[in-house]
């Protein structure tokens, strides 16, 4: 395993640090969150049970997954020394491709498998091959984001446009063109359809937006500590009144419907105060504790992608080979002991893969 990335804390070193850990963290809660809504949604009733909140609302979306890695990914866009248009274009597309290679291998080539012996396409099966998620999301802003590049625009400006598309996302009600085609294409930019579309570009983008502009901000900080202070100050009085008028009017109370892809202005905002938080926090750690000593979770931060990729692989078996073909409901100690699992797991074939790639390129 190499150390270049555990070298002697820069200033520069030490913001890329701080946001591995923030993307470490949202990795662990993410891999907790996905076998709870895979599996758990076979048991009778799970839509009361406490684990199933716990593992679908506050591992999954509350506690740093999906807004904070689009976040990251804005930030990350500021400090990377690929951030061309072009290169932003080619790495959007691959990443967009790669999003419909995962739906055929975690849950497409058991739907494929199973209407070739029935005989039966069912819709399912289009939904299984073609639904949109995150990596489709993030592939579609990093394009968005070359253009924007490419036209000359500076982050503020990104900003702007990020904001009046939150807008216009969060008041348009949700969208059914009647046919899955429809939704789908359409489900690139507004709410259609669940089986069609989750991420969606207007109401998700802002999260790369921020996260451009703040790390525009954080390059041209001389006193990051009193940046860093300020931030943790304000974001985490934001977060306590954001948790706590949750309390009071439930999940995604700001969105249409209490729909987490219908996301809302205002509540980007409460979900961004806790990815600040922690960012803050981590940033204070890492001057206490050398960035050594977080070597594993700095290096899950640079397996994002192919941690992603295999932990969904397995679910996807997981779910369709013991919960569908053979009716198998796991209890929640079970379930959440998957999550559990899977982190080492995929974090430890992720870690390989990457060693092999970097020998390979050595030769």
């Amino acid at each position: 395993m190499t150390d270049n990335h555990l070298k002697a804390e820069t200033q520069k070193n030490s913001r890329r640090y701080e946001l591995e850990l923030l993307k470490a963290l949202a990795i662990i809660s993410m891999i907790i969150c996905h076998p709870v809504i895979r599996l758990g949604i076979h048991n009778p009733g799970y839509e009361k049970e406490f684990l199933f909140f716990l593992g679908q609302d506050i591992f999954g979306d509350y506690l740093c997954v999906a807004h904070a890695f689009m976040f990251a990914m804005g930030f990350g866009i500021v400090f990377s020394r690929k951030n061309t248009p072009k290169e932003l274009m080619l790495r959007g597309g691959k990443i967009y491709l790669l999003g419909y290679v995962l739906n055929f291998f975690r849950y497409g080539i058991f739907n494929l498998t199973e209407a070739i012996f029935t005989g039966e396409f069912r819709s399912d099966m289009l939904e299984a091959l073609f639904g949109m998620d995150i990596l489709q999301f993030a592939g579609l802003a990093l394009i968005f984001t070359g253009i924007l590049k490419k036209l000359k625009l500076r982050e503020i400006h990104m900003l702007a446009i990020a904001g009046g598309l939150s807008v216009i996302g969060s008041v348009i009600p949700a969208v059914d063109t009647g046919n899955f085609a429809g939704n789908w294409l359409l489900g690139h930019f507004v709410y259609t359809d669940p089986e069609a579309c989750t991420f969606v570009f207007f109401n998700w983008y802002i999260f790369v937006a921020i996260g451009m502009v703040f790390g525009s901000i954080l390059r041209k900080t001389e006193d990051t500590d009193r940046l860093y202070k300020r931030l943790l100050i304000i974001s985490c009085c934001v977060m306590v009144v954001y948790i706590t008028l949750t309390c009071i009017f439930g999940v995604y109370f700001l969105c249409q419907d209490h729909n987490y892809y219908m996301l809302s202005l205002p509540e980007a905002a409460g979900l961004l105060s806790i990815d600040l938080s922690f960012l803050s926090a981590f940033y204070f750690l890492l001057k206490r504790v050398p960035a050594s000593k977080f070597r594993v979770f700095l290096d899950m931060s640079r397996n994002i992608t192919p941690i992603y990729f295999i932990h969904w692989c397995i679910i996807g078996f997981v779910d369709s080979i013991f919960c569908y073909l053979f009716d198998i409901s796991f209890p929640w100690p079970v379930i959440y002991l998957i999550g559990i699992v899977l982190i080492f797991l995929s974090s430890w074939i992720a870690n390989l893969w990457a060693r092999r790639k970097r020998s390979a390129k050595a030769q």
